[in-house]
């Protein structure tokens, strides 16, 4: 017996498993189809895309603040400001994306991707302090704002890819 075309989609999307008796062929392939045109799954297929330009600026952005703290004569202070900056806003959409990513829901089944969810939302909303911190006449909130987003997206790259590779993919 075939099923319809918006139970294949649901079974897809609940990832209940598929039978020759509930599905057919051609409805599976219709509802992935479906799926993949809807814009909350491309912008969700964005996200690790969009993730590695904000890790790159923060953390460029924590080692330039590293040397102004060695050499302040080289007055990187702008510089820094503009990468926080930047990577703030980067950081900010590719968590957005995340959510689209992994679905709109304050828990989740798998714990390392209920880690890198929070651990990602908790990096774009310091990032944003961090810009804010750039801007004070005081650089000591910014170079703690900066060594904790330095840790914390170290942690996020570990967790991404678990996800992606397995567990202890480094081989620790």
């Amino acid at each position: 017996m075939a099923s319809t075309h918006g139970e294949a989609a649901a079974s897809i999307e609940t990832g209940a498993t598929a039978t020759s008796e509930t599905l057919d062929g051609s409805a599976v392939s219709q509802a992935v189809e479906d799926r993949s045109l809807s814009l909350s799954d491309v912008l969700g297929r964005l996200h690790p895309f969009a993730a590695h330009f904000p890790i790159a600026l923060l953390l460029t952005a924590f080692l330039a603040e590293l040397v102004l703290l060695a050499r302040p004569a080289l007055g990187l202070e702008t510089s820094v400001r503009v990468l926080v900056a930047g990577g703030a806003l980067g950081a900010t959409f590719a968590a957005v994306l995340g959510w689209f990513a992994a679905g709109w829901r304050l828990t989740d089944r798998s714990e390392t991707l209920g880690l890198h969810r929070w651990n990602g939302t908790a990096i774009a909303i310091v990032s944003l302090i961090a810009w804010w911190a750039a801007s004070r006449p005081s650089r000591t909130p910014l170079r703690a704002l900066l060594a904790l987003l330095a840790a914390a997206i170290l942690y996020q790259g570990y967790l991404g890819g678990e996800m992606v590779f397995g567990p202890n993919h480094l081989g620790l």
